[in-house]
């Protein structure tokens, strides 16, 4: 069950995201980096989005700094995707590793 949750489902989400949300970075057959970034990082960037709340000033003021907070937490969440992304595939690494291991009848190093 672990083994599910710390590797076999943030890499499906990641598939996932990435099947989806081809059709929003691609653009004219090359990918766009920002959208790239906005696509991934949106979904695990939203804790970190209203980080500046509008108050005060005309309508235009909130919009553009809700705009703001859209953007800077989709960056930090992109930043988290790609650590996320990192720690998903080392843990089936180890796993593999660790089964690998046993079969064989080597030792494992704790």
């Amino acid at each position: 069950m672990k083994l599910v949750r710390k590797s076999i489902l943030p890499i499906t989400v990641f598939l996932l995201i990435a099947v989806l949300g081809k059709y929003i970075y691609m653009v004219d057959g090359q990918i766009d980096l920002f959208r790239l970034c906005m696509v991934f990082g949106v979904p695990f960037g939203i804790p970190y989005m209203l980080f500046v709340i509008p108050i005060g000033g005309g309508i235009s003021k909130g919009i553009g700094i809700l705009a703001l907070n859209v953007i800077v937490g989709a960056l930090i969440g992109c930043v988290i995707a790609a650590i996320s992304a990192v720690k998903a595939v080392g843990y089936l690494a180890y796993v593999a590793g660790t089964v690998i291991m046993r079969r064989t009848g080597n030792r494992v190093p704790c």
